[in-house]
């Protein structure tokens, strides 16, 4: 009898979840510590490939839904305006696709890449604008069900997501250089000072981005756009790239550009930088209000303080966005002498969030202004785009994204304070106490039962930065803790309470890597960059939101 290639997956599916079980819940014959690792993540890819598919519409395609629901099988609905949709979104499904690479890399199984190929071909011959832009990310999506795009608005945007360009290169690279071309066409305004908007248009006519001139100026400019830190460096990675893999000199010159006006943004006594180099007229500050919205609701209550959205720190949330700066130090790492100037803008932004920031007795980074004045305790005097009238501002204390941040940036430079930093910050969150010098050996590391990917990912960068083997050890901790409270049914979920599983989850790229470092083979799997994935659009019901809100935090009952 022939079986169905979606019959023989699960099959495959079945007969590797029964071979490997006793390594994953400890009840059968045990496998090598690693091999487990591989074997969970390789459950879960065969899960996607069987379960994950396009199969919800008239016309069944090579994409893949963005989640499931592991109790009923069943995808996300995104409801908006009495419609339903099932959302594909390529944007949010990268990190999966470095996932089925890094299997086929480690294992010889070709099916993996090409789910990933396909999924990739398709929406570059489908799912393009007429610029070339991809139709994905943060406002646009397709809808599996419905075979069309979805969308809040017809706005190209992409925040802290850095795409696995080199595997969509390997599919097409020429429609792989037009988008990337495109991103910055449709995102920049005015190439002279190369004020950008968050949000582009996929109708914007395409023009040659590397033609223009660059003449620079002073920085928090009054402009249209919101020059956000996070799709900045979306675009000085898409330009590094570009230039990695065409061989161009051009857009890397660009991409270096972009990052250095936020380095503008610095003052020189502190030293860190804003999350936006420009601001907006004509951004809504409450109401009908319009212009920059920090100077709105703070500026009355700083006299003598420049206070605008580019000098708050941390800007969104109560830790500093640690994202766009890691972007930094790997692309430093990945182009070498050519990438030297990122890997030291990152250096310096690090060490001055320690300096000026950080407080140690409390393992917090202090809300400020970035000329040092500190915000703590400030009361909200007025209702605005940062929050109510009363809302209090507050240290936040450093987690494992932080832990992971500096790891990663002692592991490239060996900079002193970077391991200060760590040592600190493990203190804070009880993980143990960090030798005084990096070539010692740790004493009583504890990751407390933590399941946090960041974590493991910390631990594996302080393995490879020093060589010590309890680094490796509390790695494989973290990654026992991962399998045994994310990995639910064949996917990854946030906690064993959650239903709904996202298939972008980092967890199982950073097994891969924990299983490629314990078998000396770690190159072989692509490199974990800090992405973020998100759809963000009105849902009925909950007013303009994120699927991470509304959807992936879904718990039993």
């Amino acid at each position: 009898m022939k079986l169905s290639p979606a019959i023989r997956t699960i099959l495959s599916a079945f007969v590797l979840t029964v071979a490997s079980v006793g390594s994953v819940d400890g009840t059968g014959a045990e496998n090598p510590p690693s091999d487990r690792y591989l074997a969970v993540v390789r459950q879960f890819a065969d899960h996607v490939i069987a379960r994950g598919k396009d199969v919800y519409g008239p016309k069944h395609t090579p994409l893949f839904v963005d989640g499931l629901n592991v109790e009923t099988g069943q995808p996300p609905e995104w409801k908006k305006d009495g419609e339903t949709w099932v959302l594909s979104n390529l944007a949010s499904q990268q990190n999966l696709f470095r996932v089925f690479d890094g299997l086929t890399r480690l294992t010889g199984d070709a099916k993996y890449r090409q789910a990933a190929a396909d999924a990739i071909a398709y929406a570059f011959e489908n799912l393009r604008g007429p610029n070339g832009l991809l139709l994905w990310g943060g406002h646009i999506a397709y809808d599996a069900r419905g075979d069309k795009i979805v969308m809040e608005q017809y706005n190209h945007e992409l925040k802290s997501h850095y795409p696995y360009y080199p595997l969509m290169w390997e599919v097409n690279p020429q429609a792989t250089k037009r988008f990337l071309e495109a991103f910055w066409a449709a995102h920049i305004l005015d190439w002279s000072n190369l004020e950008m908007n968050r949000h582009g248009s996929p109708k914007k006519p395409f023009t040659n981005p590397w033609a223009n001139e660059y003449k620079g100026g002073p920085v928090f400019f009054w402009g249209t756009g919101l020059s956000f830190l996070n799709t900045g460096s979306d675009l000085y990675y898409a330009g590094a790239l570009l230039s990695k893999l065409s061989g161009e000199k051009e857009p890397l010159v660009w991409a270096k550009r972009m990052a250095h006006r936020y380095v503008e943004t610095r003052n020189p006594k502190v030293g860190i930088s804003g999350f936006q180099f420009s601001q907006s007229r004509t951004a809504t500050c409450y109401e009908n209000i319009r212009g920059d919205r920090a100077q709105y609701q703070y500026g009355d209550d700083f006299p003598g303080h420049f206070v605008v959205e580019g000098t708050l720190f941390p800007c969104y949330g109560d830790t500093p966005a640690v994202r766009p700066w890691m972007c930094m130090f790997l692309l430093g790492e990945m182009l070498g002498k050519d990438g030297a100037e990122f890997t030291q803008w990152a250096l310096e932004e690090f060490t001055a969030w320690g300096k000026a920031a950080y407080r140690a007795s409390d393992n917090s980074f202090i809300p400020m202004l970035t000329d040092g004045t500190s915000m703590e305790g400030y009361v909200c005097k007025k209702d605005g785009y940062f929050g109510p009238k009363g809302r209090v501002l507050k240290a936040g204390r450093a987690g494992a994204a932080d832990f992971w941040g500096y790891a990663l940036a002692f592991r490239i430079t060996r900079d002193p304070f970077m391991w200060q930093m760590l040592r600190s910050i493990a203190k804070g969150n009880r993980w143990g106490e960090l030798p005084a010098e990096p070539s010692s050996a740790p004493a009583g590391l504890n990751t407390g039962g933590s399941a946090s990917a960041e974590l493991l990912l910390a631990l594996l960068d302080l393995h490879s930065a020093t060589k010590q083997p309890a680094y490796l050890a509390a790695a494989r901790q973290v990654g026992d803790a991962i399998v045994a409270q994310k990995f639910q049914k064949g996917f990854f979920v946030q906690s064993p309470k959650h239903i709904m599983a996202k298939f972008d989850a980092v967890e199982p790229l950073a097994l891969l890597h924990l299983y490629a470092v314990e078998k000396g083979v770690r190159d072989r799997v692509p490199t974990v960059w800090p992405g973020n994935s998100f759809f963000h659009c009105p849902f009925d019901g909950a007013g303009r939101t994120y699927d991470n809100s509304v959807i992936y935090n879904k718990v039993k009952n």
